[in-house]
């Protein structure tokens, strides 16, 4: 049996690394809906921030943008222009850092296979 969550109903948290903040609305997991192979969220960033560089050891991350205008620049220096209906995918082990070079927020959908730790009961 499926499961609809809707962003609205979910409480975000504010994560703030490296000066950059961002809200962050963890959607599908463990633990909000029983999910065990991936996980599921938003992030909405404003205007000079986004998401720092990082990189995951065991997770490949899917991103979707649904508001704003991004910068996404890989470790090997690429550098795509990120704006409403693009898709993006991040290797395992591979760092990257997503800038929101536009007017107003940048809002993306995440994806993780498979989920983070973080998003595992313990």
């Amino acid at each position: 049996m499926g499961t609809v969550v809707n962003e609205k109903d979910v409480q975000g948290t504010i994560k703030t690394t490296g000066g950059w903040e961002r809200e962050s609305k963890l959607l599908i997991s463990e633990h909000t809906v029983g999910a065990k192979q991936l996980s599921m969220g938003v992030n909405v960033s404003q205007p000079g921030s986004g998401i720092p560089t990082h990189s995951h050891a065991t997770e490949e991350e899917a991103l979707y943008c649904v508001e704003g205008h991004g910068k996404l620049v890989m470790e090997t220096g690429e550098e795509y222009d990120i704006v409403p209906g693009c898709a993006f995918w991040n290797p395992v082990g591979v760092s990257h850092t997503l800038y929101n070079i536009g007017d107003g927020p940048l809002k993306v959908v995440w994806a993780y296979a498979p989920p983070l730790e973080a998003h595992l009961k313990k």
